[in-house]
């Protein structure tokens, strides 16, 4: 199989997991819940998005100019900041304090890669108002933790997260079957934060590498010292 047939079963794969959510929230409405994500709400935007070399794939090619440009500078805060984080906890905090929001967010709050965002972007929705999607609930008193917890509707829920869990799982299983479709066909794969992954195929074009085999593009990681254990995973 080759890339341009595997990117587009990966179009295929967000094809269903899209048609998936949707008729999942249009189930949760008629239950009487409520699904808070739409257009412009941008709470989950400062959070690490993790996704597969493939989906990153997509992003990069349909960065702008001006988005290139930025991710040559946020490269460069994406490593010292990983090299300096202790712990993947530690890592997730930094990220959001001190990296986001995301490079592919819009000044008026939409995605500018919306049509090829990465398949946890479009499992991630909050039954839960947007404004926990903003807190940093290691602020929170432990009365504040239990309000929020005790409101949570746990049949929906990931809990303790107020994000839908059916949603979430179905996005996970779309994604490893994409990461074994890479596995099937150069031996490994690749899964990592997806700037840093979008900026190694602008700057470094690592899809190029694949077909030289898992040790050699270990190799030329090490060798510029681009591997991370927060920023990618070859696997």
């Amino acid at each position: 199989m080759t890339l341009a047939d595997m990117l587009e079963e990966l179009h295929q794969r967000k094809l269903i997991l899209d048609q998936f959510c949707s008729a999942w929230s249009s189930e949760y409405r008629q239950r009487g819940g409520t699904v808070y994500c739409g257009k412009g709400c941008s709470g989950c935007c400062s959070l690490v998005v993790n996704c597969t070399l493939l989906e990153a794939l997509q992003i990069a090619a349909v960065c702008t100019p001006q988005q290139q440009q930025q991710l040559q500078k946020l490269a460069q805060r994406l490593k010292a900041t990983a090299d300096r984080c202790g712990s993947l906890k530690e890592w997730l905090a930094a990220y959001r304090s001190q990296l986001g929001p995301c490079l592919f967010l819009a000044s008026d709050g939409t995605c500018s890669v919306y049509e090829v965002r990465p398949l946890s972007c479009r499992s991630l929705l909050s039954t839960c108002s947007p404004n926990w999607c903003t807190t940093d609930f290691s602020s929170l008193s432990s009365e504040e933790k239990q309000t929020f917890m005790a409101g949570l509707d746990r049949s929906a829920a990931a809990f303790p997260t107020h994000y839908a869990a059916t949603t979430q799982e179905i996005g996970r299983e779309l994604e490893e079957a994409t990461l074994r479709q890479m596995e099937s066909a150069y031996g490994f794969s690749l899964v990592g934060c997806l700037p840093w992954l979008v900026w190694l195929e602008q700057e470094h074009r690592i899809s190029g590498l694949l077909a030289a085999g898992e040790e050699n593009v270990r190799r030329y990681l090490a060798q510029h010292d681009l591997d991370s254990c927060f920023l990618l995973t070859v696997c």
